[in-house]
């Protein structure tokens, strides 16, 4: 498809909203082919504020989570992309600490593993909490509950199943866990060089709930970690973000084409073998992988307008592209001793 930017110099946006709505079959469509547009046009014309800028690790921008809840709490989630792998190791919780999620324990014989982070709220409080530790090395989870909710750019809703309940779980598995980074090269001479890393993302989490109910809480990010983040924050558009806020795979392709685009210097092909190993290991068939890529590419699109990526019978081609966030913008943040400074 062409990239929303193409298609807007081409006809203009009152032509590209009357063609992308009269494609609809239902009203439901129209309003998410107008959203589509819309989202695009607004990215294009108005350069994100400060407070509209989000970052995640350039490492995290590679490889992904779990889209789904793992079969049990206690395995470790191994995802690879080209010599580089990344596993997760699932941390531990005192088990009868139920209240910050009732969900969380439920592995029979392993009832102190919290589990591996998934689905889409967990990507959007690893980019919370890296957007923050920018900012701090010590980061609140927002004043309140509902503000931190707010933030993530979630509705609020309660019960067991609800995004409250949710959200507390995935705050919980993703600052207990422990990264492990294994990247194999080779040299000139045949020889393989394996270096292992182990990483956590935080250091500490301070969780508590008042007498009303409400919960809040304050995380550490490791401090290895802050200091690695600050050399290779990759600059997001929380715009662009909030456009894709339930769509785990849409979330990866999206900070993946941030991460990747800009860098090119000339097309480069990706196989949909090669994006199973990366974004989509849970889909057993390429074929499978192929469509639901195809479904959700659109609103990759029109969350990163800038983006010339392309379908093809084999995979993905992707060409240079401009950078999410306009280099002059992330010019004028400049980060030092952890702070951002304008």
């Amino acid at each position: 498809m062409k990239s929303y930017r193409k298609q807007l110099e081409l006809v203009g946006f009152d032509e590209a909203l009357r063609r992308a709505t009269s494609e609809a079959q239902t009203p439901q469509q129209a309003k998410v082919l107008q959203k589509r547009v819309e989202k695009a046009f607004e990215i294009l014309t108005e350069d994100p504020q400060e407070a509209e800028m989000a970052f995640l690790h350039s490492g995290l921008c590679q490889t992904c989570l779990p889209h789904s809840r793992p079969a049990n709490n206690h395995d470790v989630w191994t995802r690879s992309s080209g010599r580089f792998t990344l596993m997760v190791q699932p941390g531990v919780f005192r088990s009868e600490a139920r209240d910050v999620g009732n969900q969380i324990l439920t592995s029979k014989g392993s009832s102190d593993y919290v589990g591996v982070p998934y689905g889409p709220k967990a990507r959007l409080i690893l980019i919370y909490l890296q957007s923050e530790g920018l900012k701090s090395r010590v980061v609140s989870l927002g004043a309140t509950q509902t503000a931190f909710m707010r933030s993530l750019g979630l509705s609020i809703t309660g019960g067991v199943r609800g995004s409250i309940n949710a959200v507390k779980e995935q705050t919980l598995r993703l600052t207990r866990c422990q990264f492990v980074l294994q990247y194999t090269s080779v040299g000139a001479n045949g020889e393989e060089h394996t270096q292992l890393t182990d990483a956590r993302i935080t250091d500490g989490l301070d969780f508590w709930k008042s007498s009303s109910g409400e919960w809040n809480g304050v995380v550490e990010l490791n401090q290895k970690f802050h200091e690695n983040l600050l050399e290779h924050a990759v600059p997001l558009d929380k715009r662009g973000i909030a456009h894709l806020v339930g769509n785990s795979l849409g979330l990866d392709l999206y900070t993946f084409f941030a991460y990747r685009l800009p860098k090119l210097h000339k097309p480069l092909e990706l196989s949909w073998s090669q994006l199973q190993g990366q974004v989509g290991a849970e889909m057993k068939q390429h074929r499978q992988l192929g469509a639901r890529i195809r479904e959700i590419l659109p609103d990759v699109m029109a969350a990163y307008p800038e983006a010339n990526v392309e379908v093809t019978q084999r995979g993905l081609l992707l060409r240079p592209s401009p950078c999410v966030v306009p280099r002059t913008q992330v010019r004028g943040v400049t980060v030092r001793d952890g702070k951002i400074l304008t």
